[in-house]
């Protein structure tokens, strides 16, 4: 009978184990630094770009944002991140709060796919303009254990989650933007 009482905390503790193992796969937190270049109607401009990323999200469980946007598209995954608080994105002289961020460790770092809702302008809501269908901005940016990554923004996108987890976006107009010298601050 005694035995029997264990067996439920032996098994809790191998998945506390499990889930503490899948957490190390996941590269943590922190606060990067690049050069950012978009072209928006006004011309291209690079500012500077800095992020601090806050509770990133696996690949796994990235999966459950896959089943949001099969059921319901991407209104519904925009009300379902909104307001997440995984840290803050400042663009030039603009800050942005993140609203999703998924890591994965790669061959030779850590890649970012950072996501936050974007402002819509008055125009776009109240004319239903096709822009609306690409209503998050989206960072995908690599940071290698040694120098300096890269990445890209789109600035108007809709997004996409695929089998494995990772995200992917579709730019509205124009090309997505870059971020160069990507470095790891903290």
């Amino acid at each position: 009978m005694a035995i029997l009482r264990w067996i439920p905390l032996v098994l809790l503790g191998g998945f506390a184990s499990l889930a503490s193992a899948a957490a190390d796969d996941t590269p943590k937190g922190g606060e990067f630094t690049a050069t950012a270049t978009v072209t928006s109607k006004q011309g291209t401009r690079s500012m500077a770009f800095d992020v601090v990323v806050t509770n990133p999200l696996s690949l796994e469980q990235a999966q459950f944002f896959r089943r949001v946007l099969e059921e319901g598209g991407q209104q519904v995954l925009l009300n379902t991140i909104r307001g997440s608080g995984r840290g803050r994105i400042r663009l030039g002289a603009f800050e942005y709060p993140i609203d999703l961020v998924i890591a994965e460790k790669t061959k030779d770092g850590e890649r970012y796919s950072v996501v936050t809702a974007r402002t819509m302008s008055y125009e776009e809501a109240q004319e239903g303009r096709p822009s609306v269908d690409y209503p998050f901005t989206i960072i995908v940016f690599d940071v290698p254990g040694f120098g300096k990554g890269e990445g890209r923004i789109f600035t108007k996108a809709a997004l996409y989650v695929d089998e494995e987890g990772h995200i992917r976006a579709e730019q509205f107009e124009h090309d997505p933007g870059t971020l160069k010298g990507v470095k790891r601050l903290k």
